[in-house]
């Protein structure tokens, strides 16, 4: 009977730690997403994702949009789509000349839980490199759009994407609290202060925008960057363009 107490006892103090790790992993993950900002302010965030450019007339439309009703978004172009291209240079320097910010949505449309731990820290260094050659001048990339919205995945866990995001240098992922793009009434009683909105570069989300943006401005929303919402200078921009080396990581 006592070997039996004893061995319950051991197997409960190494649970013990277990447990704890995996609440320390729910904080953790708690303050690296970022689904929304502040409740108590009217700024909301419209993001853009993927940008493939076979639809880079709709990346123009939005920053005309921008132009049209003085608001500003956010974009997060995936480098595999092929939009972010020296020939396309005229299109981002458009984006950011009408306001709006550039995030990025990673190298390839993979979860990240479905690569390894490197694989993310380059794909993160390689999508730097592309933007800033398509730019011809490094922008500083703040924000990061996971693939899917997730960091779940089958090849590693959570807790060592999130290792391997913050090792590259980002201090948040940024996920959303609406996607709504086809009814508009329904879009409207979902958002609220603080809300981040989901949308892609294409043409059946574009033209919704053009008709959601007055209705929010008519509520006394108003429709600024991921950088704003959350307090941020603009990104920086230097001379210098970024060259992903591993080297510069493995000490970090």
């Amino acid at each position: 009977m006592l070997k039996r107490v004893l061995a319950l006892a051991l197997c409960l103090c190494m649970l013990i730690p277990f447990a704890c790790a995996e609440d320390s992993s729910e904080d953790v993950l708690k303050d690296f997403v970022l689904r929304h900002g502040d409740r108590n302010s009217n700024k909301i965030a419209i993001t853009v994702d993927d940008c493939y450019k076979n639809r880079r007339e709709w990346i123009t439309y939005n920053a005309e949009l921008c132009r049209k009703y003085g608001v500003a978004m956010t974009f997060f172009p995936l480098v595999y789509t092929g939009c972010l291209e020296e020939q396309y240079r005229d299109i981002w320097l458009d984006v950011l000349d009408s306001g709006c910010e550039i995030g990025t949505h990673t190298n390839r449309h993979v979860k990240l839980g479905n690569r390894d731990y490197w694989s993310i820290v380059s794909g993160l260094g390689k999508a730097q490199e592309a933007l800033d050659q398509t730019l011809g001048f490094h922008y500083e990339v703040r924000w990061l759009r996971p693939p899917y919205g997730t960091l779940k995945g089958k090849k590693i866990s959570e807790a060592q994407v999130t290792k391997a995001v913050k090792r590259y240098g980002f201090d948040h992922i940024v996920h959303w609290d609406v996607s709504e793009t086809k009814d508009l009434q329904k879009a409207l009683k979902k958002i609220q202060n603080g809300s981040i909105l989901l949308f892609h570069a294409q043409k059946k989300d574009s033209l919704f925008l053009d008709k959601l943006i007055p209705e929010l401005q008519a509520r006394g929303f108003e429709m600024v960057t991921l950088s704003e919402m959350f307090g941020f200078d603009p990104p920086e921009r230097s001379d210098e363009l970024y060259v992903y080396n591993r080297a510069d990581y493995e000490n970090k």
